[in-house]
């Protein structure tokens, strides 16, 4: 999916996937919707969505540094 940008008055949605590669070499995939209100320019608020399901499971196969 390319990222999608939507925006009504103040708030703004942006959504998109990422992938990366985790410290254990596995690859990370995640979906991920932010929920924004600006003001002057600036983000005053916001709200992040992901898979959280995706998270758990890189969560179990990675230890933190």
């Amino acid at each position: 999916m390319e990222a999608a940008i939507h925006a009504d008055g103040d708030t703004v949605i942006v959504v998109w996937d990422g992938s990366g590669v985790a410290n254990g070499g596995g690859r990370y995939d995640n979906a991920y919707a932010w929920v924004m209100r600006l003001r002057d320019g600036q983000v005053i608020d916001g709200t992040a969505f992901y898979d959280s399901i995706a998270f758990n499971h890189l969560w179990g196969r990675v230890a933190p540094d």
